[in-house]
């Protein structure tokens, strides 16, 4: 059985497309960058969505292909096509791919993350459009995680200034203060000559809006325009082009800001999104530039959470974390302190994200393969520990994706798994004889500990077996 006989229909059509975009350019044979364009211009699967999310136009990338590449010389279209080496690469990856993830057929997005994988022509191409091939694997990723969403609910470029926020979509729900918010993150992009709107921008934005609870929350913690800029420019830089861009998009992370900002609304039982629900959909998403600057201002994402909550003069709704700390912790001893008090800020965000990487699978449960997720999402010494032995996030949530794929029902509650409730116990007997706090090395100590939890044997399976995670840990925490 030869590679293309496990191709789906949808993958077919993509080599089908990428052989008359090389006839198009007069090239006799099919390269990564054909490939590319056949999955922009098949449209409907989940490499399409994924490219589509990230702002790979068809038009612009067959400008950057022509730039690249140039056309061929022939006086006529070529005879006969091959495949590049590249190419026949990217499709053993994407074959590869498919089978860590448990897929019987490779689909568009198998080529998508085998091109990711190998194709170096690409990044130079993909770069022009502002896109990292990180980017493009994670956005495949996420497509997975999120099966059926529709191309259409990708948000378009935020409002300019004085403009209204959108045509339709979510932005349609913003309030004033919101639309405000983003249009001042665009001011602030293009002001550093930056062609996409960042979570930094967006912070930017946050702070100069002045007038929201948000505004008044990051006052109220000295977070200042002056500060954030200066961060900002520090870790970033300007943009290196003469002129101002001309179009500028939302990043991945942005996105995934508002549609965290949509359900924080939702939850509060809210039908508008204020800058308010922006802000703390900025803090749970937690990895971009904005959580960097605002740590680097002395500010914890707990904290800001916390002060929201307070200046609004309601309890929290149920942060992420809050059904571990239900399911878990409520109903103990009152005599006693509360356990969750003896996690520290980044354990807590760990089970945070625990609880987020569930509700994105649609699990109704919060497992030890949500924890290994976390712990990786997560700054500290359980990450380092990770990387250190070769494990990457894309590796873990491939391995997780196999042992229990996301399912097609939305999730309105989440329990605790038993593992779960014996590994945090677990965590707090090994951090009790030298810390007086639970930290993310605990748990994930706690998590190798148990070799039947899906966490652990997915660590076992990309070759980090126990033993090795302890001795790494103890020597990073040592260090």
């Amino acid at each position: 059985m030869g590679p293309f006989d496990r191709f789906n229909d949808r993958a077919k059509r993509v080599l089908a497309l990428a052989q008359d975009e090389a006839v198009r350019f007069n090239h006799n044979y099919i390269g990564a960058e054909h490939l590319l364009l056949g999955l922009v211009r098949e449209g409907e699967g989940t490499a399409a969505r994924a490219l589509d999310s990230l702002g790979v136009e068809l038009s612009k990338l067959r400008t950057g292909v022509e730039a690249l590449l140039g056309r061929g010389n022939w006086e006529k279209p070529p005879s006969e096509i091959a495949l590049t080496p590249q190419v026949r690469m990217i499709i053993e990856l994407a074959i590869d791919e498919a089978r860590k993830l448990g897929h019987s057929h490779v689909g568009t997005e198998h080529l998508l993350l085998g091109i990711a994988r190998e194709a170096e022509s690409t990044a130079k191409l993909l770069a022009s459009l502002g896109v990292t091939l990180e980017m493009v694997r994670q956005q495949v990723i996420d497509q997975m995680a999120h099966p059926g969403t529709a191309r259409a609910s990708r948000p378009s470029a935020p409002p300019s200034a004085g403009q209204s926020a959108g045509t339709g979509g979510p932005f349609d729900r913003f309030s004033n203060s919101a639309k405000k918010v983003l249009a001042l993150a665009q001011d602030e992009a293009m002001r550093l000559n930056h062609n996409y709107i960042g979570t930094e921008h967006l912070l930017l934005g946050l702070v100069r809006e002045g007038d929201s609870v948000a505004a008044k929350v990051l006052s109220s913690l000295g977070v200042e325009l002056s500060k954030v800029r200066l961060a900002v420019k520090f870790i970033i830089g300007a943009g290196d082009t003469q002129a101002a861009p001309s179009e500028i998009t939302l990043s991945p992370r942005t996105k995934k800001v508002i549609e965290l900002a949509i359900d924080e609304a939702r939850r509060m039982g809210q039908a508008t999104i204020g800058a308010d629900h922006l802000l703390l959909g900025l803090v749970r998403e937690g990895e971009g530039i904005a959580s960097g600057v605002l740590e680097s201002l002395g500010v914890t994402m707990h904290k800001v959470r916390e002060q929201v909550f307070a200046t609004l003069g309601r309890p929290d709704h149920g942060p992420v974390g809050q059904s571990i700390r239900s399911g878990v912790f409520i109903g103990h001893d009152r005599s006693t302190p509360d356990p969750f008090d003896l996690l520290d800020d980044a354990a807590k965000r760990v089970l945070a994200v625990a609880e987020e990487e569930a509700r994105q699978m649609r699990h109704n449960w919060i497992g030890t393969e949500h924890i290994l997720i976390a712990l990786l999402r997560a700054d500290g010494v359980a990450q380092r520990a990770l990387r250190e032995l070769a494990i990457t996030l894309e590796q873990v949530r491939a391995g997780v994706f196999k042992a229990v794929p996301p399912t097609e029902t939305e999730v309105t509650e989440i329990t605790v798994t038993p593992r779960v409730k014996t590994l945090l116990g677990k965590a707090m007997m090994l951090a009790a004889p030298v810390s007086d706090r639970v930290r993310p090395q605990h748990l994930l100590l706690a998590l190798v500990a148990d070799p039947e939890g899906i966490g652990s044997q997915v660590l076992t399976q990309l070759g980090a077996t126990a033993e090795r995670v302890r001795e790494t840990v103890d020597r990073l925490s040592a260090g």
